[in-house]
């Protein structure tokens, strides 16, 4: 019996068979094997496969129906997969979106609460300064009122005093004016400014005691109890009587200007007129005369 070797093509096509397929050829090989035998009768053999090209050929149909359902399945395994790994991709980037959007939510909250703690302390520091200011310009009115009250109250003692000082100063002239004939010269300048001196410091002690003066301090008293009535004012009236207040003290300033320069006007006129008739020398005729 000589060799036989198979080719490579046919070991190729072998190995790449279905295990069904090569079953059934050696099997058939089998058969043909057993039948060459000499004690095999060949009038009973029967082959295990009565027709082997037709059953090789259910074989590869039902291979290549398998392959197919194998391929669909592997399909669908690998859309299912593909279908699962795009879900899974979107379900995390909906929670990285979700953690971006919380960051962001938290960062936006921290920078409103920031701004509105920056803008409650700037708030605060500005009503601070105004109230200080209103403070501030409450002392100052309050001073002002005290001292418009005690400039009032000096003002009209001031009028009384001129009225006194005026008598007293024409008293003491008109004095020294008849002694000054009799005397021809005998008193200085100075013993005549402290004469002057002394009578005012007399009419001061009695101006004191005077009623007119009782009547001012009572007025004043009265004007300063008035003042701290009817707390309960608007602010525009408030404002308006303040408006009011600072218009009587520039009248009263005014007025006590204008007071001062008549009061040292006079002063000088009355001083100077004074002091010129003692420096006139005395004459035999004026002696005759008086």
């Amino acid at each position: 019996m000589s060799s036989y070797s198979f080719s490579h093509q046919f070991y190729q096509r072998w190995t790449c068979a279905p295990d069904s397929i090569r079953t059934s050829i050696i099997q058939e090989l089998t058969d043909i094997t057993t039948l060459l035998k000499a004690e095999t009768p060949f009038e009973t053999f029967v082959f295990s496969t009565h027709d082997l090209d037709a059953h090789l050929d259910d074989l590869y149909e039902n291979h290549e129906a398998e392959q197919a359902i194998a391929k669909a399945i592997a399909e669908k395994q690998v859309a299912e997969q593909a279908i699962a790994e795009q879900q899974r991709l979107e379900e995390e980037q909906k929670i990285k979106a979700a953690a971006e959007a919380k960051r962001q939510e938290e960062a936006r909250l921290t920078e409103e609460s920031r701004l509105k703690e920056e803008a409650l302390k700037a708030e605060n520091k500005r009503k601070q300064a105004e109230n200080t200011q209103k403070e501030a310009e409450k002392e100052t009115r309050l001073a002002a009122n005290k001292n418009h009250s005690e400039a009032t109250i000096k003002a009209e003692t001031s009028a009384t005093d001129k009225t006194n000082t005026d008598n007293s100063v024409h008293a003491v002239i008109n004095k020294d004016s008849d002694t000054q004939k009799n005397t021809v010269g005998s008193k200085t300048i100075s013993e005549h400014a402290n004469t002057i001196v002394d009578e005012s410091i007399n009419n001061d002690k009695t101006i004191k005691s005077d009623n007119s003066i009782n009547a001012i301090n009572n007025k004043a008293s009265a004007a300063i109890s008035l003042a701290v009535k009817d707390t309960k004012l608007s602010v525009t009236h408030k404002e308006l009587i303040h408006e009011l207040e600072m218009q009587i003290d520039d009248y009263l300033s005014d007025q006590m200007m204008l007071m001062s320069e008549n009061l040292k006007s006079w002063l000088r006129a009355e001083m100077t007129q004074h002091l010129s008739e003692q420096d006139k020398p005395f004459s035999n005729d004026n002696l005759r005369k008086n």
